[in-house]
């Protein structure tokens, strides 16, 4: 397992204020009992400095399809990278020990498990005495994660060009190392590719 919270660090670092966080106002949860019939879900989000409210919606087999489908189709548009990930593993357990009452009031854990396009696995916990609570919020925190990355690597990839152009070898070195980290993430082929065509 890739452990991210060093590399959440780093993205953190690079990105400073304009590091990308979503807060879950809150969500529509739709499904029907029927064996293969969707699960819809409509999540209203609003973004770190940003007052406005976006509405996601999603579809799927189940309810953390339908959230992890709807947030990728919305942030793949201006973030392609996430086309090369998917999760492989989600599990939810509970701490009983934490009920006050029968049980059904305990904390539930959820942890998701997201592998890039080299196999490598991430994985993401959240947790709160609603499981479809902690399930959206896993989800979330996990593309936040990948956006952020991938927001983190345009700007040093732009950096170590700028520092090339001018023979700045004192910087060029850092850049690199910092890019070598955030590859790590995931495939940013399509990323570096629309950056040489914006050159052009």
């Amino acid at each position: 397992m890739y452990r991210h919270h060093a590399t959440l660090e780093r993205i953190r670092s690079v990105l400073k204020a304009d590091f990308l966080s979503a807060e879950i106002i809150d969500y529509q949860l739709t499904e029907q009992v029927a064996e293969g019939a969707p699960c819809a879900v409509k999540i209203r989000l609003r973004h770190t400095h940003d007052e406005a409210v976006e509405a996601i919606e999603g579809a799927g087999v189940g309810m953390i399809d339908a959230v992890y489908h709807g947030l990728v189709a919305h942030y793949a548009q201006n973030y392609p990278s996430l086309k090369t990930i998917q999760i492989t593993h989600f599990e939810v357990t509970s701490r009983i020990s934490s009920s006050d009452r029968q049980g059904a009031d305990a904390v539930g854990v959820v942890a998701l498990t997201v592998s890039n396009s080299e196999g490598k696995a991430f994985e993401f916990e959240q947790s709160g005495r609603s499981v479809v609570a902690a399930a959206i919020a896993v989800t979330v925190e996990a593309l936040e994660f990948f956006v952020n990355s991938e927001r983190a690597f345009i700007l040093i990839y732009r950096a170590l060009v700028d520092a090339k152009a001018r023979n700045r070898s004192d910087l060029i070195q850092g850049f690199t190392h910092t890019l070598a980290e955030l590859v790590n993430t995931t495939s940013y082929t399509e990323v570096i590719e629309s950056i040489k065509a914006e050159m052009l």
